[in-house]
């Protein structure tokens, strides 16, 4: 199991510093995590174009950079076009994402929950320190 193995790496890692034992699996786990979403993502949108509109006609696939509570994923998604000329990506739609977002709704989420407690400045150092 690749995971096993990363995480021998990771224990030999610590070996010489296990007071950073937190932050190592943390940042283990959040790139383990980005590996599982943009593995999802990339099938949902698979089947997304199965099933898809005889209408829609795919375009191209494009790299769209997506900020997560785990760091930023990568992910290839289909462009359609539909009947009309209008440009589209299934994905984005069914993933909730506005055009043009580069946010999760769950970093949305927290991001206005934080900004409507704390002043600007404030509400970016804790998103900082809360975010990979």
């Amino acid at each position: 199991m690749e995971n096993m193995k990363s995480i021998d790496e990771l224990a030999v890692k610590l070996k010489g510093d296990v007071g950073k034992w937190e932050e190592e699996i943390f940042r283990w786990a959040c790139s383990v995590a980005r590996e599982v979403a943009k593995a999802l993502l990339e099938n949902i949108d698979e089947e997304l174009m199965k099933g898809k509109a005889k209408s829609l006609k795919v375009e191209c696939l494009k790299e769209h950079r997506i900020i997560t509570v785990f760091g930023d994923v990568r992910v290839k998604r289909r462009l359609y076009r539909d009947s009309n000329g209008e440009h589209r990506f299934l994905l984005d739609e069914k993933m909730g994402l506005d055009k043009g977002c580069h946010m999760s709704s769950k970093v949305k989420e927290l991001s206005t929950f934080i900004s409507s407690h704390f002043p600007f400045l404030r509400s970016e150092q804790m998103l900082r320190a809360i975010l990979p």
